[in-house]
């Protein structure tokens, strides 16, 4: 039995000790905290290598340094090297990308930034590049640099020849040997430089480089460009925008114009607006066939239309029930089709027949005749002249301002029924004092200015136009803005100019670049 606890144990120590000495992950960088951890080269003396965990050996960095300051000089490209042993659970390329976009690397004007991130615990080579730098290494380009010269040494724990190959690579596509410069030595400098492209040279002719086409620029064989890199996409296409653009406008006014009344009006608004957006991003993503999105999204509302109208076509068959009940219908008619008059002209055909029937239905449905309520004689609709003498005073001005339009009838034993049908254009409301839709819309009787010290207030004043009722509800003006208020953002565009002009002094080009997306990753 001791014997056996003791091997449990001995066993125990062994694995702990093993994975002490496979994963040396600090402490120090997580999935959250990275972009803050990870020191900007930057910051680091205008160097180009972050190395937080000490993943190089001594005197490895100053040469990395050395060479991309040369190559940043010359106006090619600014590359940014970082070594971590750990980003935690933060996916690399992701990270890639933000330390990109924070770090803002290469030239604002040209874009020519390129970030090599490499993350020991997940084994990961990633390459990000600027806007500017992807025509001269597309994301191919980037994954054949990977495959050929950085896996190996890293899968033997070579770190510092997978960054060098990786490194002398880049700049052999985007220097050619033969415009690798032979400088004389006269200083510190130019030795450093001359070591450089010395090694540089020593390189491409034991690859039988020199005076030859950059193999970067040929396919191996089996070599599966699908897998591991995705060309850089086109911009957007504005045509699409702009369709996307009119379809969100199309789809909210179909949304705002058919479902009015309805309890679940509200939740039918993100609907909408998710139905627009998995049109339109596939779209924009190359990932949805032009014909097939202008089908879809021509097609979706128009097939909504026709169930629409064909509910509306199906309420309106019905019979009313009485003649009094006309103006509630033909109210509730012309509020379902309020406003969609439009659609008659954007989807021709079906819809424009729809639209003629249903003029002629709403006429029909105020001047066909009926039998009198009282004595079951016909009734006749009495003209414009003949039915203001037996139309109320207040009646005839609910008229006169078009808040209300009525229809007299009359039958041949002298019975009278008059029908309101209320304009749904009028702003007009009930007066509560004489009951008639005349009480117009308010004007502001100011009582009190407002100034820059302070608000005002005054009355928004109804009046109703037959009976000149008054209806007063009261009103805030706001404060008048003051020169001061105008003037504090003035103040804050100095401090801009002035932090913009202490950073111009950096000798690096490294100012302003952002990520175009492009790059590729790679696993050893």
């Amino acid at each position: 039995m001791r014997c056996f606890w003791l091997s449990c144990w001995l066993l125990g120590v062994s694995l702990l000790a093993g994975c002490q000495a496979n994963a040396p992950v600090p402490a120090h960088i997580t999935t959250d905290n990275y972009l803050t951890t990870i020191p900007d080269p930057k910051t680091l003396g205008e160097a180009y290598v972050s190395d937080p965990d000490g993943v190089l050996p001594p005197g490895a960095a100053p040469v990395l340094n050395a060479q991309l300051d040369s190559l940043d000089c010359s106006g090619r490209a600014h590359i940014d090297v970082v070594l971590v042993r750990s980003l935690g659970a933060a996916v690399p390329k992701t990270a890639a990308t933000a330390l990109f976009n924070k770090w803002k690397i290469g030239s604002k004007t040209t874009n020519n930034g390129l970030l090599m991130l490499l993350v020991l615990d997940q084994r990961r080579v990633e390459f990000e590049t600027g806007y500017g730098l992807e025509a001269d290494l597309p994301d191919i380009i980037c994954y054949r640099i990977q495959q050929r010269y950085m896996l190996e040494p890293a899968r033997a724990g070579d770190y510092d020849g997978a960054v060098r190959q990786g490194v002398a690579a880049i700049i052999r596509h985007l220097r050619p040997p033969a415009a690798l410069p032979k400088p004389v030595l006269r200083t510190a400098a130019d030795s450093t430089q001359y070591y450089v492209d010395s090694l540089q040279r020593a390189i491409m002719a034991r690859n039988g480089m020199l005076d030859k086409e950059d193999p970067l620029n040929t396919a191996q064989s089996g070599e599966n460009l699908d897998d591991y890199y995705a060309m850089p996409k086109p911009a957007p296409p504005i045509g699409t925008l702009a369709v996307g653009l009119l379809a969100l406008v199309l789809y909210l006014v179909l949304w705002h114009r058919t479902t009015q009344g309805l309890r679940a009006r509200w939740w039918l608004l993100p609907v909408t607006l998710a139905l627009v957006i998995s049109l339109v991003a596939p779209a924009l993503q190359d990932e949805l066939p032009t014909g097939v999105f202008m089908a879809l999204v021509y097609g979706l509302p128009l097939l909504y239309l026709h169930g629409y109208f064909g509910w509306q076509y199906w309420r309106a068959r019905r019979p009313v029930p009485a003649p009094a009940d006309r103006p509630a219908a033909y109210g509730q008619r012309q509020a379902a089709h309020r406003g969609l008059g439009f659609t008659a002209y954007l989807f021709p055909g079906a819809l424009a027949l729809y639209w003629a029937w249903y003029r002629r239905q709403l006429a029909a449905l105020r001047d066909a005749p009926f039998a009198c309520p009282e004595c079951g004689q016909p009734m006749q609709k009495l003209d414009s002249a003949a039915e203001k003498t037996h139309l109320e005073a207040g009646q005839q001005v609910e008229e006169k301002a078009r808040s209300v339009d009525y229809d007299v009838w009359e039958c041949s034993g002298g019975h009278r029924l008059p029908l309101a049908y209320p304009n749904p254009d009028s702003e007009d409301i009930i007066c509560p004092a004489c009951n008639h839709r005349t009480l117009a819309p308010g004007r502001l009787r100011v009582e009190q200015a407002a100034t820059t010290a302070a608000e005002g207030w005054g009355w928004r004043v109804a009046t109703c136009r037959f009976c000149q009722h008054e209806e007063k509800t009261r009103k805030t003006i706001p404060r008048r803005p003051s020169p001061s208020d105008r003037g504090a953002s003035g103040g804050s565009s100095s401090s801009w100019g002035s932090s913009s002009s202490s950073s111009s002094s950096s000798r690096s080009t490294s100012s302003g670049g952002s990520s175009g997306g492009g790059g590729a990753g790679s696993s050893w």
